[in-house]
Formats: C-alpha cells, structure tokens, sequence
C-alpha cells in the first residue's frame, strides 16, 4: 500500500471518527446506479442507519400530514442530505414539521441544475399544490470551473468523462463504475482522492466560455421551474444554497479538523476553492438576474448572520451537520413565507 493511500485512509478514518454518519453516505455513493436521462442516482430501497430510500431512489422524509399541500424542494446532495444523521434531520422533513406542506425531498447527489429539472420531470407529480423551491448553486460553479466540455445546449455534469469513456467501451465493469463514481463524489469538495483529468487547469477563455454556457443552461433550467409553477398556480423560489467559502463564519474546532481532514484527500482543490471564492459576487449577482428574468424569487443563504455563527453546521464544505440543517429549514420558513 503506498504512502498516499495510507493517508488517504486515515484521514476518512479520523473524519469518521468525528461524523460518523458519514460511512453510510460512502457506502450510499459507492453503490450509485446510472439510470436513464439523469445518468446516475442513489440505489433504490436503501436501509442505512443515516439514510434510506424509496423503490425509485429518492430520499424518504419523515412528518407527512395526510390531505396537505404537496411542496417541492429540489437541489443536489445539501437538499438530499449528505451529513443528516437521519431521514428526520434533513430539510425536507423539517419543513414538514415547521409548515403546513408535505416536501417531497428532490435531491439529487452531484447533480447539476438541469439534472435537477429532469429528476422533477421524470417524477410526473400529478398534483402540486404548495411552493416549488430550488437550493441548488454550488455543483454548477464547480463543474464550470473544471476541465471537459461544456454545451450550451447539454451543458456538463460530473463524471463525465466516465460516462463518455463506457460509451465507447463496454469493458468498464460495475465495480469500477462504481469505484471511479465514489471518487469523482469526493474529489468535488475535497472529500477523497485527487482526480488529476478533472482538476487539470485550463485556460482563462475556456473558463470563461464555460461560465457562459453554464449560465444560459441555468436560466433554462430556471425557465422550466417557472412554467411547472404556472402550470399548478404556485410559486418557485432559487435558493443560492451555503457554501462554506462564501458565507463569513468562523470555523469551531470540528470544522477546522474536517477542512484539514478533506485537504488531505484532495491536495489540488485549493485552487479550486479559491475560484470559488473569488467568482462568488459576479456569480450571485449572474443568478439573481436570471431569476428575475424568469420569475423565480432570488435568495442568497450566504449572508444570513444565522450561518455565521460560531455553531457547527458544516460536516464539509457543502454538506451541513443536523444543527446546520435546522438553520437552513428556520431560514427558508422565515424568507420564503413559508
């Protein structure tokens, strides 16, 4: 075993020790599915002491009150979970508690905003009745920060280059799928080992060029939200979900520990962290016009003085604790009326 696997192991190991709901969103990632339309999803019919599933691979969420109003909050991991101790911890089901709708939970692990939109399409929810709220941001911003082609048109999504890769070869086995997903999970914000082909810098025009294209992908993506809420006479919000590079907070001791324990994964992300924070006016700025372009309302998680406490709320640099995770739920209640 080499030097850098051995650190490798022991740092998810010392992370563990701190989280350790964490090895179940391991194992959940090592067992991803590709699927139709949305490339990959979790594993259908999970039961993890941290996290289950239903027989489509959605999350479950605890509280539904029979007869309510059917709510939507759509997203990636944050939205899914990734940290929660329980199905009960996460915001969905908090909300269920804090308001008068039934949420359904609609995130989708490492997806972007379009994958996001086809997940709520595919769902063919008949009937909703209450507000469709998206906390999304961050994987759109990383995904055009990295290497790979990037459409206006298809735009990009993670693991790309392995679904590009099996499509020209059928040799790539399901244990090796799964394995390179779990890596490419991690790699995103510094949880796992580096990637060399995705973190590989290119060039200040095709950065640019990516951005671009990212942006007009996004204002369709947030087009189609708008339509599906006129369509059921309700509403849709963007929430701009926290980041812990953009929001002001100062770290407590497990926070600190956790960073350290992810850099040790991923040594390369630096320079990506640093992207992202130096993008993060200009891009809040790019997503609140889009959305007041198209309809949504805007709202910027980042700011709230609730998050910038000296409170343990991040498990990692974009997955909050179950404290964090009740923040988020009081915030969205408080700014969207709820």
């Amino acid at each position: 075993m080499s030097a850098s696997v051995k650190k490798s192991r022991a740092a998810v190991e010392q992370r563990n020790l701190i989280v350790p709901q964490m090895r179940d969103y391991d194992e959940l990632g090592m067992r991803q599915e590709w699927v139709p339309h949305l490339m990959y999803f979790h594993p259908r019919n999970v039961a993890l002491k941290s996290v289950t599933t239903n027989e489509f691979g959605f999350r479950n969420t605890t509280g539904s009150k029979p007869g309510a109003p059917t709510a939507l909050l759509v997203g990636g991991s944050s939205v899914f979970g990734i940290g929660a101790t329980s199905d009960a911890t996460t915001i969905p089901s908090l909300l269920n508690a804090k308001t008068k709708f039934n949420w359904h939970n609609f995130g989708g692990r490492a997806f972007n905003s379009t994958q996001e939109a086809i997940l709520v399409h595919l769902s063919n929810t008949k009937k909703i009745d209450g507000p469709i709220v998206v906390m999304s941001g961050a994987n759109n911003l990383t995904r055009s920060l990295m290497r790979g082609s990037f459409s206006k048109m298809f735009g990009a999504f993670f693991h790309q280059g392995l679904f590009e890769s099996q499509m020209r070869s059928a040799e790539v086995g399901n244990r090796a799928l799964a394995r390179q997903l779990m890596v490419g999970l991690r790699e995103r914000f510094g949880v796992g080992k580096k990637q060399h082909a995705q973190l590989a810098p290119h060039t200040a025009a095709s950065k640019a060029e990516s951005y671009e294209a990212m942006l007009t992908v996004f204002e369709r993506d947030c087009e189609y939200f708008q339509m599906l809420a006129k369509h059921h006479a309700t509403v849709a919000s963007f929430v701009l979900q926290p980041f812990a590079p953009w929001v002001q907070k100062s770290l407590t001791t497990q926070e600190t520990e956790l960073f350290k324990l992810l850099d040790q994964e991923a040594e390369g992300f630096s320079r990506v962290l640093t992207e992202l924070a130096e993008r993060k006016q200009q891009y809040m700025q790019d997503l609140q016009a889009i959305c007041s372009r198209t309809g949504l309302k805007f709202i910027d998680l980042n700011i709230a003085s609730e998050l910038q406490q000296p409170e343990w709320l991040f498990v990692d640099r974009v997955h909050l604790t179950d404290a964090g995770y009740s923040v988020v739920a009081k915030l969205l209640v408080r700014d969207l009326l709820l």
